[in-house]
This record gives C-alpha cells, structure tokens and sequence, in this order.
C-alpha cells in the first residue's frame, strides 16, 4: 500500500486528488509511527536524566527509602585516608608475611610481625582520629586491636624464650591465630564497606546479614578449595577427606543461616500484609535444601577415600542456579543481580561434575598438578559468593542510584574475584618459596586400598607394585618398598 503511493509517477500523483481508502490508511499509520517516535525519544532523553528510573522501575516502583542508598555526600576526610592505607599495608601485606615466615620458621619473623604490628596501630589509631565510633567497624577494630596485643606479646614471649615448657601447644595456637587473623582482616574489611556506603540500615538488618554472611561462607570454601589443590595436588590425598566433606560443612551452615535469617522464618502469616510471597518461600526452602543436602553429602564423605568425590553438592548448586536464574524479584536490578549469582552457582556445579569425573576415570593421577578445570571450580565458588554478597536490597538500591547496570556490576565483581584469588595464590606461592613443596604422607592411597582394610592389616605390611606380569600389587614387609 505505501510502495504503490511511492512508486507511482508525479503526474499520476497530481491527477488522484482523492486519495483512494488506502492512501488514508497509509498517511495515519505515518502519523502514528512519526508520533511513536518522538514519543520514544522523549522517554529516552528523560530516561538519561534520571537513569535510576529506567533501571529500577522496569520491574516495580523504587521504595521510598531508595534515596538514602547513594555515595556519602561528605569527602573522605585525610585521617581515613591514612587509616585505610596503613590498615591495608600492615593487615594485608606485611602481617599475612608473617605468618607464612612463621609456618615455614623463618628466623625473621619475629622482627616483620612487630613492625607489622606497629603499623596496624597507626591505622587504628587513625581510624579514631576520624571519630564515628559507634559503628560496628568501629567496634570491630577494638577486637583487632586487642588480637594485635595478643599476637605480638605471644612473639616477644617466644623470641626472648620466655614460654619455653609449653611453647609447641602455644605456638600452634600462636599460628592457628595468625590465619583467623586474616579471616578478621576480611571481616573488617567487609563492615567497612558496609559503614561507608550505609548499608544494612533501614530495618533490612536480618537480609542484609543472610547474604554477606553466605557469601563469604561460598569465598571462604572457594579459597580453602584452593590452597588444597596448589598444597597437596589434584587428587588432594593429604587432606584425608575428599573436599565435599569441607564443602558440606559450610553448605550446611549456609543454609541454616539462609533458612532463619533472610525472611524471618518464624513470621506469622495470620495478617496479610506479613504473609510470605513467593520469594519468601523460595529462600527458606533454599536453605532448608543446603541444610539437608548438606547432612547428606558430610554422611557420605566422612569416612570415604580421599578419590571417592559426592556429587550432591554439584546437583545442589545446579538446582540452587536455576532457581536463582528464574526467579523474580520487585525491581529488575535484583532480578538481573540474583541472575548473576545463579548462574555462577550452575557453573560451578558443572565444573565440578567434570573434575569428578575426570577423577574418577584415572586421567589425572594422585600426585599430579591440578587440572585447569579445578581452578574453575574455585573460580566459581568465590564468583558465586561475591554475586550473592551483591544481590542485597540496600546494595541494589545504591547501585540504581548511582547508575550501574548490570553489566558494569558484574564486571565489577569479577575483577574483585579475580583480585583474591591472584592474592591467594601469591601466599601460597611465598609458602612454597620459604617452606618448599608438602611432602606426600598419604601415599597408601594410590593404590586404591580403602584406609579401613589397611588398619585390618599388620602395620609391617604395605602395598608395593610387583614387576610387570603379575599382579598390579604384591604384600612388603619393607614399610620402605610401598
């Protein structure tokens, strides 16, 4: 209908002064394509000056607390400044230096823990000049000064020989300390975050804890995953367990966690208005499934060969990612944040699948480096944790306000993911360098024998290969031939 008007000649045009039902017809879908159009760029230009609409509201109306979700109007001050850097220098380098001087015993370490030391008390110093200390950073950094004292009184005692009778026990409860000490240096760093951009405020106290505390349990099985695999190799036969025992542990916390903190589980649902929706329901059952897949999996791997690797907890965080990909919250960011997080959660599981299999079908042997595949899992692990860390109320609202979309978002924590890893794997890497490779104890194992028959053995007899012919192993009296 339109190309016949277009390709008519100019004299035929000039003759049909009556246009014909279809040239009207033509001429009103013009106008109304024109009036869409300027329609749309309206709603575009008043969509750039105010970009908190067009990515918040897509999916529901902002709440009314949303404006208080944005950058501190006040400029961080020079005492915080050098608080943070000072913090960041002593609690980030030099003390974790430390502490792997000490487990590799390094006669220097007592000279680098005490300079560490007195640099993390200037930061907390600093910390107080700034003032605002009735915070929960600001209370935290109490506990870490106090942990300080501790630490760096134990050294002293230890160099001068002061605790020379129970000094084994004490040192080891010396070191045990120095790794929780990273551990507290995160925490810190995560209310940090929270006290800056005022998070966790508004009533929300409850979701906003659910999250930060399952995320960081997800992180802190991602990095324990891989100081496993860079320590004791592929199979990780030296940890005596197979991972998904560890694994289960924190799957288990996590969804006790999940269960009673997010959506309050013991909410009565006699009054309409507290009643649970969908997303309630969705979370709860959630924890509830990580909580009992995880008494499962610990069943199942509590006693078994360091080889013989559960998949429940891969099929769980399948099913975990999927339901996080379809599930639906009031504001599209959320939705598009807890996207993220589900399918970090699927692919995880799937690479662990893999690393399972691949396990099992013998291609990579006990004492082999670790597969490219499990570093994915790892990877996994902590992206998950940081995308679950993310998706809170409180931070979705301050991104929305700030502009972020997604796709910045998600970039945003992937190169925070990357960071920590890079950071756990140059400690690891300076162990090794101080400290040289583990040495295998647990080689009993390679032979596929189950530890429980082996203490039905005599202790004098070990499994050693027989020379080629015969069968694949042969009984030793040489605990020295295995």
């Amino acid at each position: 209908m339109a190309t016949t008007w277009l390709c008519i000649s100019p004299s035929q045009r000039s003759d049909a002064t009556t246009p014909t039902v279809a040239t009207t017809g033509n001429l009103l879908w013009r106008k109304l394509a024109i009036a869409v159009a300027v329609a749309s760029m309206a709603a575009v230009t008043s969509a750039h000056g105010d970009d908190h609409e067009a990515m918040g509201m897509a999916a529901g109306t902002l709440p009314e607390d949303a404006p208080l979700y944005r950058w501190p109007e006040d400029p961080m001050g020079w005492a915080l400044k050098v608080h943070l850097a000072l913090c960041l220098i002593a609690y980030v380098l030099i003390l974790p230096t430390a502490l792997i001087m000490e487990l590799a015993n390094n006669k220097f370490h007592p000279l680098v823990q005490i300079g560490g030391a007195l640099v993390g008390f200037l930061g907390i110093v600093f910390g107080w000049v700034n003032g605002h200390l009735g915070n929960a950073y600001a209370r935290f950094g109490w506990f870490m000064l106090s942990l300080l004292v501790v630490q760096t009184a134990a050294n002293v005692c230890f160099t001068l020989g002061l605790l020379k009778k129970s000094s084994q026990k004490l040192r080891t409860w010396y070191r045990v300390l120095g790794c929780f000490q990273i551990a507290f240096t995160y925490v810190a760093m995560v209310l940090g975050v929270i006290r800056y951009l005022n998070l966790c405020s508004q009533g929300h106290l409850g979701q906003c804890i659910s999250h930060f505390a399952r995320g960081s349990a997800l992180i802190a099985g991602g990095i324990t995953l891989l100081f496993f695999l860079r320590l004791y190799g592929a199979a990780m036969l030296d940890v005596r367990r197979p991972p998904e025992l560890f694994i289960s542990i924190i799957m288990t916390i996590v969804g006790v966690i999940g269960t009673f903190t997010e959506h309050n589980f013991f909410q009565s649902s006699a009054n309409a208005e507290e009643s649970w929706s969908h997303k309630d329901l969705q979370h709860t059952f959630i924890g509830i499934s990580w909580f009992a897949g995880g008494l499962l999996s610990i069943f199942m791997s509590w006693n078994a060969h360091p080889r013989n690797r559960t998949p429940i907890p891969s099929l769980i965080f399948i099913a975990t990612g999927i339901a996080m990909i379809i599930h639906q919250q009031d504001l599209a960011m959320s939705s598009h944040a807890h996207f993220l997080f589900g399918a970090s959660l699927v692919l995880l599981g799937l690479s662990t699948i893999c690393e399972i299999t691949m396990l099992a079908s013998g291609i990579v042997k006990d004492r082999d480096s670790p597969m490219g595949i499990q570093y994915l899992s790892v990877f996994f692990m902590c992206s998950s944790g940081m995308a679950l860390m993310g998706a809170n109320r409180d931070m979705i609202l301050f991104l929305i306000n700030s502009g972020v979309d997604v796709a910045t978002y998600a970039l945003i924590l992937l190169s925070f993911c990357f960071l920590m890893i890079f950071y756990a794997n140059v400690l690891v890497d300076a162990f090794i360098a101080m400290a040289g490779p583990a040495e295998p104890k647990y080689d009993s194992l390679e032979s596929g024998v189950d530890e429980a028959s082996q203490r039905t053995s005599t202790s004098s007899q070990t499994l050693s290969p027989r020379p080629e012919g015969g069968s694949k192993y042969s009984i030793s009296s040489d605990p020295l031939s295995a």
